[in-house]
């Protein structure tokens, strides 16, 4: 910032002053050297000094939103183990998806065989959004993933993790859903548990999916969330389809501000059931990316299985 100078004439009356060009004071020509110029200086010097501490913290800022930003492309990185993956096992494939709404989540998935047997699928949601939401379900994710590999039925499971919740979190705001399948190697028999969690379904090509209601409540809440019966025993054909999905999905609006809701991905699953497997899920995601009014709000997380002939 430039300051113009003011000039004395000294053969001239004290009272009076040459007029020089006055742009960065802000002074009328004829109030130069007035009884405020002093005044008007000692401002426009305070005004200097705050302008480059104000351009320091800035680029303090500028700085510690870099170093936040480059954190959360590591922590995504991370997080990537929560995400489940697609496998062929025994009689059963599986497809997945899954896309945080902000860099990090609070979804997570497993898909892994509990033994030469047993394959599980298993979707959580914890409420939420971002780094909270992320660091909950790396932990939910890790304490499910260890109590799977014991064996344990999916309901005590389910007791479990909601135990764990309450005891290590400890707070009203914070729950989570869960769905959990588990299939045979022949892909013919499947156990379904759900907590609080959309419902699942199972199709037949061409025809309405079936839904699987979550018995039990959300976890994390309450300890009397899991039902004493919560395990549903179905039977599977050739040719069947599992899909499990967080809430992300269906909580999406239209421009007229409809929720598109687990029926209308009911209908958008049936409409491409009859498509190849590894077409389905990509399907099923055009027709919702059509619909629906602007991105994504939630975390998306889609697991599709098939029982193969």
């Amino acid at each position: 910032m430039s300051v113009d100078l003011l000039i004395a004439d000294e053969t001239a009356n004290e009272n009076s002053g040459v007029e020089v060009p006055c742009t960065s004071t802000g002074l009328p020509r004829k109030d130069v050297f007035g009884p405020g110029t002093g005044s008007a200086y000692s401002e426009s010097e305070h005004l200097v000094e705050r302008c480059e501490q104000l351009l320091a913290a800035n680029i303090q800022l500028r700085a510690l939103h870099k170093e936040f930003e480059d954190d959360l492309v590591v922590a995504a990185r991370v997080q990537r183990h929560l995400e489940p993956r697609p496998t062929v096992w025994g009689r059963v494939r599986v497809d997945t998806f899954s896309q945080p709404a902000r860099t990090i989540g609070g979804d997570f998935g497993v898909v892994s065989p509990l033994d030469d047997q047993h394959l599980n699928l298993v979707l959580g949601d914890v409420s939420g959004h971002g780094i909270s939401a992320a660091l909950a379900a790396s932990r939910i994710f890790s304490e499910t993933s260890a109590h799977l590999q014991t064996g344990a039925p999916l309901g005590n499971m389910l007791s479990t993790l909601n135990r764990f919740a309450i005891q290590n979190f400890n707070t009203s705001s914070f729950f989570f859903t869960v769905a959990a399948a588990r299939l045979d190697r022949s892909g013919r028999h499947m156990a379904f548990a759900g907590a609080g969690h959309p419902p699942c379904m199972v199709i037949k090509p061409g025809a309405d999916p079936q839904l699987l209601e979550a018995r039990s409540m959300i976890l994390g809440a309450l300890p009397n969330a899991v039902c004493h019966d919560p395990l549903i025993e179905v039977n599977l054909e050739p040719g069947d389809r599992i899909l499990l999905y967080t809430d992300g999905i269906t909580e999406v609006f239209d421009e007229q501000g409809e929720m598109l809701g687990v029926e209308g991905l009911r209908n958008f699953v049936r409409e491409s059931s009859l498509l190849p497997f590894d077409e389905m899920l990509p399907a099923i995601l055009e027709k919702i990316a059509a619909w629906r009014q602007g991105p994504f709000v939630d975390d998306v997380t889609l697991v599709l299985a098939e029982v193969l002939e």
